[in-house]
């Protein structure tokens, strides 16, 4: 691209020279246009935008690039010739130039229009790339720093809303600086019409544009989940929130050991229809096998069929999830407002304040605890959040590279793949179970994770279609792992938990589903000394893992309730059950202010002003 762009930009200056134009503007516009234009047309025929050598020179390797570059520079230079010739005939002519009020308010419009743009095509991508994405977590991603994020999502967002918006900006300041600086006419010297009170017309493009981007926008995302998550007020946590830092757990005397592991994007969606799922053929035969006869599941099914949870705002993306069903409580950017509580911080007391998690709680009995993962702990608050509730050790990409476990430049997929987490879990499992201490071993998967899922050579291809493999091959790899568990000593004296952590954001691996077909996230209890009276034809969501994960080892729980969550081994019908799913979901993307005052302990508005103050 960039060989070609300076003959370009030769020729270009030769021809203006020769016509007697100006050239150092007009060759920036003309630079800008070739080089946008590559760009769309490597995007169209699905060509890698950031590839070094191809931004450089590479004709032997990538050819196709070349060809694109050299048909953009046709293109821009033929309109080039376009715009010379009509100008020689008179029908256009160069007027005058912007005084410095026009030229502000001129880049003032491009502003507002790139910003218009990229709201737009940001929420374009965000619901239409990705599947059951709500408002809620759009806002508390943004609150998040860039720490840990996935290379190929931040490549793609570069690759699609924010070119188009770019290219939306640059041709939109390009057609309104013809407009104003050139006089048309019929013909020589007879003029149509002159550009006057241009500064008035650009802030009104300008408003106009950012207005129209910011409209379309909130059309893509919701209207009605943006109206609730702003200006509708929610009196839930007011009503039904009990504070577990306040009750009187009462543990066994000898303490269970917990292992609790989210699967990235595990739903009961994914078995066959005849056991409740939406698939042809099962691909979770030993997840399947675990619900229905191993263990204990909740399943908003009916008897003998595979179901689960219901997904609700604040617990519909991986770190929120953890959040959720960790603490009772579902996690929201406080009022929505991105600045000072960005949650992500590693300072004491900052991560979610006025929760009282299970890590706390099993802390304060004696318990060792880890968190284990192989991507980067950091991202999204989570390496924060179990940091500081229930001072867990943080084990995930960066500590296995510090380890030896990985190459110090070893990155797959979102740090390192499940097949070697569950190798390396082993050790650090054996290393816990090795102390005198009760433990809490928590650890995440990431295979499964949109889009299409992790692969490898060694993955069976038993579908035709990667994410199903890649679903098929995690299912597999779970069901090793509980096996070794079972081989070990620790075994007798441990509950498993095996739980989705939302549904998967695939969005078109469900495309073609029956729309009254209801979507639930997987889940089992195994190997707990508890029954339930009722596991069948359940409502319940991630805030009720909480107090069942403690009834589940044998903890006494007052009232049954801890957070928003209720124990699904005890006869108490949880809030889902109560208020219905539908309400209840909508009361979640709500705001509270008994939220912001007692569990974030302040909106960011009062953050702010108490840093102010100090």
């Amino acid at each position: 691209m960039l060989v070609i762009l300076i003959l370009f930009i030769l020729l270009s200056y030769i021809s203006l020279k020769k016509n007697r134009r100006k050239v150092s503007f007009r060759i920036f516009l003309l630079s800008g246009a070739y080089i946008l234009l590559s760009l769309f047309l490597w995007r169209s025929f699905d060509r890698a935008l950031l590839n070094i050598p191809a931004l450089i020179y590479s004709p032997i390797n990538n050819p196709q690039n070349m060809v694109l570059c050299v048909l953009a520079a046709a293109i821009i230079f033929c309109l080039l010739q376009i715009y010379i010739l009509f100008s020689n005939k008179g029908y256009f002519v160069f007027s005058h130039s912007f005084n410095k009020r026009q030229w502000f308010t001129f880049v003032l419009l491009v502003l507002f229009a790139f910003v218009g743009s990229l709201i737009y095509t940001s929420s374009y991508w965000t619901m239409h790339d990705m599947g059951n994405v709500r408002f809620d977590q759009i806002v508390y991603i943004m609150s998040q720093p860039l720490k840990g994020t996935d290379p190929l999502k931040i490549r793609e967002f570069i690759v699609k809303p924010l070119l188009s918006a770019v290219s939306f900006a640059f041709v939109s300041g390009v057609f309104v600086y013809f407009l104003g600086t050139h006089q048309l006419s019929l013909r020589n010297n007879r003029s149509i019409k002159k550009r006057k009170v241009l500064s008035p017309i650009f802030l009104f493009l300008a408003v106009l544009l950012f207005s129209s981007g910011l409209t379309l926008g909130i059309r893509e995302v919701g209207y009605e989940d943006v109206k609730a998550y702003y200006f509708e007020d929610t009196e839930v946590y007011d009503d039904h929130y009990v504070d577990p830092s306040e009750q009187s757990l009462q543990f066994p005397k000898k303490k269970r050991n917990l292992v609790y592991i989210f699967l990235e994007s595990m739903e009961s969606s994914y078995a066959d229809k005849d056991i409740g799922g939406i698939e042809e053929k099962n691909l979770i035969p030993h997840l399947t096998d675990f619900a229905l006869k191993e263990g204990t599941q909740f399943s908003n099914t009916g008897q003998g069929k595979l179901g689960g949870m219901m997904q609700i705002p604040g617990a519909n993306q991986t770190a929120s999830s953890m959040v959720s069903q960790t603490s009772g409580t579902p996690l929201r950017a406080s009022n929505g407002v991105l600045d000072v509580n960005a949650y992500g911080k590693e300072d004491p007391n900052d991560f979610f304040p006025g929760v009282y998690s299970i890590g706390e709680v099993l802390d304060k009995e004696g318990y060792n605890q880890m968190l284990f993962m192989g991507s980067k702990a950091g991202y999204a608050g989570r390496k924060a959040y179990f940091e500081q509730h229930g001072n867990y050790d943080i084990r995930d990409y960066h500590w296995a590279r510090q380890e030896g476990l990985i190459p110090e430049d070893y990155y797959e997929w979102w740090g390192y793949e499940d097949d070697k987490l569950f190798d390396f879990a082993k050790d650090s499992l054996t290393e816990l179970a090795g102390q005198k201490e009760p433990f809490n071993f928590t650890m995440l998967t990431a295979d499964t994770h949109f889009e299409d899922g992790y692969a490898t050579e060694e993955t069976p291809d038993r579908f035709g279609d990667q994410y199903s493999n890649v679903i098929h091959d995690s299912d597999q790899k779970i069901s090793d792992f509980i096996h070794w568990m079972k081989e070990q000593p620790f075994y007798d004296n441990t509950t498993i938990v095996l739980v989705g952590d939302h549904l998967t954001m695939d969005k078109d691996f469900f495309e073609d589903i029956d729309s009254n077909y209801q979507r639930s996230v997987y889940n089992v209890f195994l190997n707990t000394e508890q029954t339930a009276s009722k596991t069948d034809e359940r409502l319940f969501s991630a805030v009720d893992m909480y107090p069942s994960t403690l009834a589940a080892l044998n903890v006494k729980i007052p009232h049954e309730k801890l957070g928003l969550g209720v124990n699904l081994f005890s006869d108490e019908k949880t809030l889902t059950e109560q208020m219905g799913y539908k309400k209840f979901e909508e009361e979640m993307t709500k705001r509270s202010g008994y939220y912001d005052k007692y569990l974030m302990q302040g909106s960011d508005q009062e953050v702010e002003q108490e840093n102010a103050d100090k």
